[in-house]
C-alpha cells in the first residue's frame, strides 16, 4: 500500500525550501540553507535553528534520510537526501501550489476585468 502523500501536505515555506533543496542532490545542513537562499533570489533564507528542527522533522515523517560521510574524523559532515516518499511529497505540493497559483490568477484577471 503507497504511503498518503496528502497526510503531510501542505508544507510549511521552510519545509518545501528544504525538499527543494535536497532535491537536486545529497546535500550537509550549511548546503541546504546556501541552495534555500539561492532558489529563493536571497528573499528567503533559512537559519542553523529553523534548518534543523525541520530535517529532524523531515527524518521522522520519513521523508528525507541522513548518512554520516565516509571520513571517520569528527569533521564528517552527515548529509541528507530526498527519499521516494519525500520526493512524492515535494512533487504534491507542487501540485497543489500550482493550483493555487492558478485560482489567483484566474481571481486577478476577474478582479481588473471588473475595475476597467
Amino acid at each position: 500500500m503507497k504511503p498518503d502523500v496528502a497526510k503531510h501536505l501542505p508544507l510549511s515555506p521552510a519545509t518545501l525550501h528544504v525538499l527543494l533543496a535536497l532535491s537536486s542532490g545529497d546535500l550537509h545542513g550549511y548546503g541546504i540553507m546556501l541552495a534555500v537562499a539561492r532558489q529563493a533570489g536571497g528573499q528567503y533564507k533559512i537559519g542553523p535553528g529553523t534548518l534543523y528542527d525541520n530535517l529532524k522533522k523531515l527524518m521522522s515523517a520519513g521523508l528525507i534520510e541522513d548518512s554520516q560521510g565516509e571520513a571517520s574524523d569528527a569533521q564528517a559532515r552527515r548529509t541528507y537526501h530526498l527519499n521516494e516518499l519525500g520526493g512524492e511529497v515535494l512533487a504534491a505540493e507542487i501540485e497543489r501550489l500550482d493550483g493555487v497559483l492558478r485560482e489567483a490568477r484566474r481571481s486577478l484577471r476577474l478582479h481588473e476585468e471588473e475595475q476597467a
